[in-house]
């Protein structure tokens, strides 16, 4: 006979709570160590060491939000290591609640944004070449919290402190009555299921399909680090979110399911894990294979940060320009404007008898085009 059989009944379930737990303890640690540390390096580097750029604008705003979280979850800690109720009092219970939806929706708002930015770049290329500035990637940053603020305010208005069982303080915005109305509480998990996890990743799905085509048309690679780093931040969010959302539904359906209670603080941990993933990630891409070892800190990070999608996405506008470039180049011949020179200079490095035969008539001669350094230097 097995030593759970042998058991009572209650004497297994405190055991798998406690090893809930320790594995929810041990989540919780790895989170708001690497969390802190990790997410500080990543707005040292990208906001501080390197020249400014739209994209690391996204990257810092994502490594903020992460990085408050990580400290939010600091009072989770304490509360699960040295408390069995809430002590830290009703503020501190309606800002973690607050911003551990403002981190999600933030985070998440904010990937569905890059996506876009990385889709117009390649299907826009002029539009962005003109707005595509440090000042509107601000802006847009700004109304992204603002956003996410908006859906994290009921948390913080309805979340409170209560008596649970045994009498002991708990911070949830779970009805005081079980038998209450459960309507806000539906209301909320399905904004939080839609807003913050089905709708942006429909928006992200369809960029990046947009994208991938949009690559094949102008020619370029699709394994670049930038667009490994932006698939990468995707897929590590859907892997951190999606089984605290599974579960979230679940609940909805039936709030007693012994499964989601056992197993809905793991995946809350999980879901948390994603605020230290993303400096992680960045420092794997910026890691060499040779001299892993002799590579500082500092030195990895700018590696990853510093060869972003701007400079993919300058390729993606050259390329994309290069049909009207021509296009441009034939009317000028046509018009035999003063700027035909300028448009004939390729042929002329191509001496052709006909080509050579039109550029007499031409108002600035051919000497002047093919005239040396020295030449100008004399003059």
């Amino acid at each position: 006979m097995s030593t759970n059989a042998s058991m009572p009944a209650h004497l297994v379930k405190n055991e798998q709570t406690t090893v809930m737990e320790i594995i929810i303890i041990v989540l919780y640690t790895v989170i708001i160590t690497f969390g802190v540390t990790g997410n500080s390096m990543v707005i040292w580097v990208a906001g501080f060491k390197l020249k400014p750029k739209v994209t690391n604008v996204w990257l810092v705003n994502l490594a903020i939000a992460d990085l408050i979280f990580c400290f939010t979850r600091v009072f989770s800690l304490l509360k699960k290591l040295f408390f069995d109720h809430w002590p830290f009092g009703m503020f501190v219970c309606k800002f973690n609640g607050f911003f551990k939806y403002a981190n999600m929706f933030c985070s998440v708002f904010l990937l569905a944004v890059i996506s876009l930015d990385r889709t117009l770049c390649i299907w826009q290329p002029v539009f962005t070449k003109q707005h595509r500035t440090l000042g509107v990637a601000r802006v847009v940053a700004v109304c992204v919290w603002i956003t996410a603020i908006i859906f994290s305010t009921p948390y913080f208005i309805y979340r409170q402190v209560y008596p649970g069982k045994n009498n002991l303080t708990k911070c949830s915005v779970d009805s005081k009555e079980e038998g209450g109305d459960q309507s806000g509480k539906v209301a909320l998990y399905s904004i939080r299921f839609l807003c913050g996890f089905v709708l942006p990743f429909i928006v992200i799905l369809v960029c990046y399909i947009l994208a991938g085509f949009g690559i094949q048309r102008t020619r370029l690679s699709g394994k670049s680090r930038p667009l490994r780093i932006l698939a990468a931040l995707v897929i590590a969010f859907f892997l951190c979110w999606a089984p605290y959302h599974c579960l979230l539904l679940v609940k909805l359906v039936d709030s007693n399911n012994k499964v989601v209670k056992m197993w809905h603080p793991v995946a809350s941990g999980i879901a948390y894990f994603n605020s230290c993933v993303n400096p992680l990630l960045y420092f794997c891409m910026g890691l060499e294979v040779r001299g892993r070892f002799k590579q500082s800190l500092a030195g990895v990070y700018r590696k990853a940060l510093t060869e972003d999608m701007d400079g993919q996405m300058t390729q993606s506008n050259d390329r994309s320009l290069e049909d009207s470039s021509g296009l441009k180049h034939g009317t000028a011949v046509a018009a035999g404007s003063s700027k035909t020179t300028e448009a004939v200079d390729l042929p002329v490095k191509r001496p052709h008898k006909n080509m050579d035969n039109n550029m007499v008539h031409v108002d600035i001669p051919v000497s002047d085009l093919s005239e040396k350094p020295s030449d100008r230097s004399d003059n």
